[in-house]
C-alpha cells in the first residue's frame, strides 16, 4: 500500500508515526503545519507544499509514486473531486455526533463525556463518508487540550485498525 499523507498538529503526527510503525509505505507527505514537516524531513520523505493539494502537479506525482491511499489527519484544506480519486480516508474527533471544524470544542460546550476517533472515507460532503472505524473513550472535560490529551492515543488505534480493515479487502 503506498500512502500520500497530509495532516497537522500533534494527533496528524500520532497518526503519521503509527503509519510508519506499522510499516506501511509513506511516499509523499503534505504538511499542514511544522510538526508534519518536520517529521517528514527526519524519515527522508518527498513534500508537496499545502497550497498545491488539489493541483494537477500533485495529482501527477501521486501517479508517480502509485498512491493508492490518502491519509488525511487534521489538515485543513478540502479536497476536490480528482483528489478524493485516490481512495482517501480522514481521521476525526467525534463523528459521530459532531462533523465538521472544532468538534472537542463542542463536545466540550454540551458537558460531553463520550469522546472518539473515526476514521472514515472522504466524499465530497465534508465528513458525510461511510465510516471504517470509531473507537470511543469516556473523558472528563477540562479543557480542549486536557480532552485532546485523553483522546491521542485513540488515533493511534483506529489508524493502525482502519489500514489493517484495508488491509483484507
Amino acid at each position: 500500500m503506498n500512502i500520500a499523507f497530509y495532516g497537522g498538529k500533534q494527533a496528524g503526527l500520532i497518526t503519521l508515526l503509527s503509519i510508519i510503525a506499522k510499516g506501511y509505505n509513506v511516499k509523499i507527505i503534505i504538511p499542514e503545519d511544522d510538526i508534519i514537516k518536520e517529521a517528514a524531513k527526519n524519515f527522508n520523505i518527498p513534500i508537496i507544499e499545502k497550497k498545491l493539494v488539489n493541483e494537477k502537479s500533485t495529482i501527477e506525482k501521486f501517479k508517480k509514486k502509485n498512491i493508492n491511499l490518502f491519509v488525511c489527519c487534521h489538515a485543513r484544506k478540502i479536497l476536490k473531486q480528482d483528489i478524493l480519486k485516490f481512495n482517501c480516508i480522514n481521521l476525526h474527533p467525534c463523528l459521530y455526533k459532531y462533523k465538521g471544524a472544532d468538534p472537542v470544542h463542542r463536545l466540550i460546550k454540551e458537558k460531553n463525556t463520550k469522546a472518539s476517533v473515526a476514521v472514515h472515507y472522504m466524499i465530497e460532503e465534508v465528513d458525510a463518508g461511510e465510516v471504517i472505524i470509531e473507537i470511543f473513550k469516556e473523558v472528563e472535560i477540562d479543557s480542549i487540550i486536557s480532552v485532546y490529551n485523553q483522546i491521542y492515543s485513540l488515533y493511534s488505534v483506529a489508524i493502525c485498525k482502519a489500514l489493517d480493515k484495508l488491509n483484507k479487502q
